[in-house]
């Protein structure tokens, strides 16, 4: 059943002629209906939604803008109102308010409003069918960029993937090839046994030497007090034997443990790139139990 065809003016007339001449695909569209005040308005509709919320006494083409008539002269000679869509048959974004003269908007003659509105009528008609199946052209032109998108992306994904997998192999190859070069570096770096000075480093250990900065102690006189007491500790730990043991691996690094039974530790420190590094300290009694 076709839909019942409106009775549009011929400045209407003349305003749905040149934009769906300029814009075929933007689906511009004029309703026609009776506001809350009985007056016979006319809405102009892209794609179904209307430009603007109010209806116009009247939409006309002046200077290639369309123009939605609020206000009317007496004499019918001038008119002020809404520019709805600019000349080039985009929507208006700011929607100006502009004084014309009505003798200056355009219109169709009678058998051309006839072909218009038949032409609008098939429109009607079509618009609908395509809306049942969900591809108007706009719509369609639309799904094809959003896939166009999804394609970039995901081939974006793939790509970033594949770059990964290149970057860990270059690592990869870098890290085995450079392998030898380490080995051989450390080994003629690595600190000989004699270097190893048990209670110096017990004492740089008992003063905290191994300890970050904010934990030091702080000015001349409490960093000499610190060493002194050190030095005292050191010596009595030290005076009933200590026992050192070494252990080397490979020629590129040494384990070095010191067990001071007064104490009730064992000491350790780790010999690399010609220095000894303190690692820690476990009691006697738990070394043994393991």
């Amino acid at each position: 059943m076709s839909e019942p065809q409106q009775q549009f003016s011929r400045h209407c007339e003349a305003v749905l002629h040149h934009l769906r001449k300029t814009r075929p695909l933007d689906g511009y569209s004029i309703e026609k209906y009776v506001d809350n005040r009985g007056r016979h308005v006319y809405r102009l509709k892209r794609r179904n939604i209307p430009l603007y919320d109010d209806g116009f006494l009247d939409i006309c083409l002046h200077k290639n803008q369309t123009i939605g008539v609020e206000v009317v002269t007496s004499d019918k000679q001038a008119a002020r109102g809404t520019v709805l869509v600019e000349s080039d048959g985009k929507p208006s974004t700011d929607n100006a308010r502009i004084n014309i003269q009505l003798s200056d908007c355009a219109t169709i003659s009678t058998g051309s409003a006839a072909r218009s509105s038949s032409r609008g009528s098939t429109n009607s008609r079509t618009v609908p069918s395509a809306s049942r199946t969900g591809r108007t052209p706009a719509r369609a032109h639309d799904g094809q960029i959003g896939n166009e998108a999804l394609v970039q992306y995901a081939a974006l994904g793939v790509l970033g993937l594949i770059a990964l997998k290149v970057l860990f192999s270059i690592i990869n190859f870098l890290s085995i090839l450079l392998l030898p070069f380490i080995y051989l570096y450390m080994a003629s770096n690595c600190p000989e046994i004699n270097s190893f000075d048990a209670k110096r480093e017990l004492k740089r250990v008992l003063r905290g030497a191994h300890l970050p900065e904010e934990n030091q102690p702080k000015g001349f006189f409490e960093s000499g007090l610190n060493r002194i007491a050190a030095s005292i500790t050191t010596e009595l730990a030290t005076s009933l034997g200590y026992e050192v043991s070494m252990q080397d691996f490979l020629g590129a690094a040494r384990l070095v443990s010191v067990k001071v039974p007064v104490a009730g530790h064992n000491y350790y420190w780790i010999g690399f790139f010609n220095r000894w590094k303190y690692i820690g300290h476990r009691d006697i009694e738990s070394s043994k139990t393991d």
